[in-house]
């Protein structure tokens, strides 16, 4: 269970945790349940993105940093720290070949994929599925284009290709259903249907299940500038985001009649409007490798926050965590400290752009492993080839 204070203490951890977590350290991964053990250096900007979490009056954060600084890490941590600090959550790490954010609909079925909430129910997390169930359960969305139809009646059954048609892992409507049901349109100027679908979520956690709000995180946002002839459809998915989290009331219109989005949005899907009630509720993190100056065009200039590499005094403790680790899933042990230091400058000096921490962990467990598979050979040697 993630704690509200990091913790570091080895001690209590058994062998198996130990084994899974040097396995996830071989590929520069942290294991999701392990964040509030492996969490270093990063007390000032965990504290300044829980400020940020709990002001209502700041809805988009840029999490700016180099690759392998530990973005994805932190992000993952304030993940789970959110649904602890009452917040519904998702996550959608942008991929220009699976999530571009030109492909509105895969960027949600991403995030419905990785939708969490702690159930007020009976305290468990749960995904999408059953948070739409308990929000119709308590008799809202009869309105809605799209989740009425997921409005059972006493005999009905659950129907996956429903699910997955909302899910937005199906066709743009399920099998068998009449052109007049509502599509889910994979046009890029269709993102309207996906902000209305989003909003509904965020208002239904803000308003019906009193949570704090909807939290949408996503990681390496920067792979929108790696497809220059579709950046502009991406830029206008972020933009109409941004503006539903800030609940413009031209959203609430549909877009052929607000002065907005009359020109941009899908002619067939220009019915449904940007914001399902108000407040929508969310909260927009965005994880760049540099900032995004485009931003500053649709919402001003967001609040940033920078994620500079580890100093060399972190590293260390991180080094000697992971070694303590390493020494409790291996039962390895090497008794010269002077012998540790060495691999400690070594493994430093040889990571690319000066102590880069993804490299750093996956660099120590490697010269671990090869001190521990050949224990007879001289250690400089072994670190030198």
């Amino acid at each position: 269970m993630l704690k509200k204070t990091i913790s570091k203490n080895t001690q209590n951890l058994d062998k198996f945790k130990a084994r899974r977590m040097i396995e996830a350290f071989r590929f520069g991964i942290v294991p999701h349940d392990c964040l509030d053990d492996f969490t270093f250096g990063r007390e000032q900007e965990i504290k300044n993105l829980m400020e940020w979490l709990i002001d209502d009056k700041e809805i988009i954060l840029i999490l700016e940093g180099g690759y392998g600084t530990g973005k994805t890490h932190l992000l993952n941590y304030l993940y789970w720290r959110a649904l602890y600090e009452d917040f519904v959550v998702a996550y959608a790490d942008i991929d220009l070949s699976e999530t571009p954010f030109y492909k509105p609909k895969r960027v949600y079925a991403k995030l419905i994929q990785f939708f969490k909430f702690q159930s007020k129910v009976d305290g468990q997390f749960k995904g999408f599925r059953d948070f739409l169930n308990e929000a119709l359960k308590k008799g809202v969305f009869e309105d809605h284009r799209y989740f009425k139809y997921l409005i059972k009646g006493p005999q009905d059954e659950d129907r996956e290709d429903i699910w997955d048609w909302i899910e937005g892992q199906g066709g743009i409507r399920p099998p068998g259903y009449s052109p007049f049901f509502p599509t889910m349109y994979e046009y890029s100027n269709a993102y309207n249907i996906y902000c209305y679908l989003l909003s509904a979520l965020g208002w239904a956690s803000k308003e019906v299940f009193k949570y704090k709000g909807f939290l949408l995180i996503f990681d390496e946002a920067e792979t929108i500038w790696f497809d220059i002839r579709n950046l502009i459809k991406g830029r206008e998915f972020l933009e109409a985001l941004c503006q539903t989290a800030k609940n413009d009331p031209e959203l609430l219109k549909q877009p052929s009649w607000s002065n907005l989005w009359s020109n941009r949005c899908y002619r067939y899907s220009n019915y449904i409007p940007f914001i399902y009630k108000k407040p929508s509720g969310l909260k927009l993190l965005f994880a760049f490798t540099e900032f995004p100056f485009f931003f500053a065009q649709f919402c001003e200039f967001p609040q940033t926050l920078k994620l500079k590499s580890l100093e060399e005094k972190v590293l260390k403790e991180v080094f000697e965590h992971i070694y303590q680790l390493y020494t409790k899933a291996y039962n390895f042990d090497i008794k010269d400290s002077k012998l540790k230091e060495m691999i400690f400058n070594k493994v430093k000096k040889e990571i690319p752009r000066n102590c880069v921490t993804r490299f750093f962990i996956k660099g120590t467990v490697e010269a671990l492993d090869l001190i521990r598979h050949s224990p007879e050979e001289n250690l400089e040697n072994i670190l030198n080839e």
